[in-house]
């Protein structure tokens, strides 16, 4: 077999739509901004427990980075079904971490 053949027969790159764009940044939106307070929670409850303004503030600081990288990385699901369940799996698992922690 030749190789124009090989390469005339794969498949054409899948691009992504604008729409499965925006949906995967409304999502990551909506869903990574509770996914950032979770985080921030964790992050304040496994910290040192001594009472400090500052580590309150530090912790407030993480939550715009972590809700930009959840965004970000929301592009990175193949579909809006793997988008959802990636993003409802991994708050359900922050949400059960801080509740582990805290108690």
């Amino acid at each position: 077999m030749a190789r124009s053949d090989i390469t005339s027969r794969a498949a054409p790159a899948q691009v992504p739509s604008s729409w499965r764009l925006l949906h995967h940044g409304l999502v990551a939106a909506a869903l990574g901004y509770p996914l950032a307070i979770w985080l921030s929670g964790l992050l304040f409850h496994l910290s040192d427990p001594a009472p400090d303004v500052t580590k309150d503030q530090v912790v407030m600081w993480w939550v715009p980075l972590w809700w930009g990288g959840v965004i970000g990385l929301s592009f990175l699901a193949r579909s809006k079904t793997a988008c959802w369940l990636w993003l409802l799996g991994a708050n359900a698992a922050a949400a059960g971490l801080v509740y582990l922690v805290a108690r």
